[in-house]
């Protein structure tokens, strides 16, 4: 029976016409704090409800706090672990990663949640955090399996550790590994185009596109997401690349229709 929740919540997060995923993450502050564009959540709550994205990344705090505002709007994926990963070479940072599972998928399936997302990171400096992420990993995919809840495996190289993130032959590593145990659909890094259609054939599961930090003019924005599109991505999954600039609406349908048509 849990086969058919998981159909019925994946059909909600992929775009009826086109295939494709728009999504927007707003999970960073309790990797980072309260950086620029989430300091006050509300105004981006309400745009990306407004632009009829497909889903958005959220952290259970956050949901449980403006789930209102959310009603009629995006597909939930509920960030169900914490990592130091993001505050590496900051004051607030540590020499390498550490992850851990903070939330369970059956607290996800009582807030109505589409999908579940949790990290895969590789190639830390201790090894013993990578499989520590493979453990985590490894127990929510079960409870995904059981309650008929998506999955989605943010599956990068760990940033301050030994690995090139945007190297094809790490990216195309991490997304077997995240299919091979189950994922639903992966998230990962950009690789080039000629690198990330390769990784998107191979993989094991739909590959949606992180977008990183904020970078580049808004055509440069559009390029990008055009040519992850172009080269297999079944999603991209901008986060600050929308929230940290100043014309989010307009952002946020340029994207929309990169994406859906």
């Amino acid at each position: 029976m849990s086969e058919i929740g998981k159909a019925r919540r994946l059909a909600r997060l992929f775009n009826e016409k086109s295939g494709r995923m728009l999504c927007v993450p707003m999970d960073h502050g309790m990797q980072v704090g309260p950086i620029a564009g989430i300091q006050n959540p509300e105004p981006l709550i309400d745009a990306v409800v407004e632009a009829g994205v497909d889903a958005v990344i959220i952290n259970p705090g956050l949901y449980i706090r403006y789930h209102e505002r959310f009603a009629n709007g995006p597909a939930i994926i509920l960030r169900l672990d914490q990592t130091t990963m993001w505050r590496t070479g900051t004051k607030t940072g540590y020499p390498d990663t550490h992850t851990r599972q903070v939330a369970t998928v059956r607290e996800a399936v009582q807030m109505g949640a589409e999908a579940v997302i949790s990290y895969l990171f590789t190639c830390n400096n201790d090894p013993a955090e990578e499989t520590r992420c493979f453990e985590i990993c490894g127990a929510i995919a079960s409870e995904c399996r059981e309650w008929g809840m998506v999955h989605v495996i943010e599956a990068m190289a760990a940033k301050g550790g030994f690995a090139t993130t945007e190297d094809p032959d790490v990216v195309g590593l991490n997304c077997r590994i995240a299919g091979e145990m189950g994922a639903d659909i992966i998230k990962t890094d950009w690789c080039g185009a000629k690198g990330f259609k390769t990784v998107a054939k191979q993989s094991l599961a739909p590959v949606a596109v992180a977008g990183g930090a904020t970078e580049g003019d808004d055509k440069a924005l559009f390029d990008f997401a055009s040519s992850a599109i172009k080269n297999g991505a079944k999603g991209i999954i901008f986060g600050r690349n929308v929230f940290q600039r100043k014309n989010v609406k307009e952002i946020l349908s340029g994207l929309r229709d990169i994406v859906h048509d």
